[in-house]
């Protein structure tokens, strides 16, 4: 009890010596940061339920029909439009679009995507895919475009693949196969039969 008033004490002598209002600014100060933790609580809180809530609707948009994926997305978008979820989603309904045929909307997803995501290892990763599309297009001038764009040390195995196609598509068949083995090099043990498949057929080339 004696240590109580000695604090009461204190406080009152603080108060005389240095004036209510800096008190009051103390005070003021004390609930803004209280005020400031709650708010910043119920943000991490509103945001936890909201990336649940994406999540969810994002597997929906995986397992959907490329048919049913552009209505799905689109209810994802509004949601999210500007972030960088969205470039994901558009990611993903870009791959739906793909399987559906349409390339030119998935080539229009993928740029816009481009725009959303902030990373540089996600920019590679859509840059890698519209290069494909367009070299299905037959523009190869925007493949090459997005694929000299790509400078992150991980993209280089698929980089080298990605313009084995493109050199092949051109019909420099010598060239896309150095660019295939290149490849292989760069993906060593993750490199895909596939990548070989497109090695064996271009032998003695």
């Amino acid at each position: 009890m004696e240590h109580e008033d000695q604090q009461v004490e204190e406080i009152k002598k603080f108060i005389k010596t240095y004036g209510p209002w800096i008190v009051a600014g103390v005070v003021i100060g004390l609930g803004s940061l209280f005020g400031w933790r709650a708010y910043s609580d119920h943000q991490v809180a509103t945001q936890q339920a909201r990336t649940a809530v994406y999540e969810r609707a994002l597997e929906r948009l995986q397992a959907a029909s490329p048919e049913e994926a552009p209505g799905i997305a689109r209810n994802l978008l509004d949601e999210v439009s500007g972030t960088e979820h969205a470039g994901l989603i558009r990611l993903q309904l870009a791959q739906k679009l793909v399987l559906g045929n349409d390339l030119a909307a998935a080539k229009d997803e993928l740029e816009t995507a481009l725009g959303e995501v902030k990373s540089s290892e996600l920019q590679a990763l859509v840059r890698t895919r519209i290069a494909r599309i367009a070299i299905e297009q037959g523009d190869f001038d925007d493949a090459e475009r997005h694929l000299s764009a790509i400078n992150q040390s991980a993209y280089r195995g698929l980089v080298a693949e990605i313009r084995g196609d493109l050199l092949y598509a051109r019909g420099n068949f010598s060239a896309a196969r150095e660019s295939y083995l290149l490849a292989q090099t760069e993906q060593a043990e993750t490199a895909s039969q596939a990548l070989q498949m497109k090695i064996d057929n271009l032998a003695g080339q």
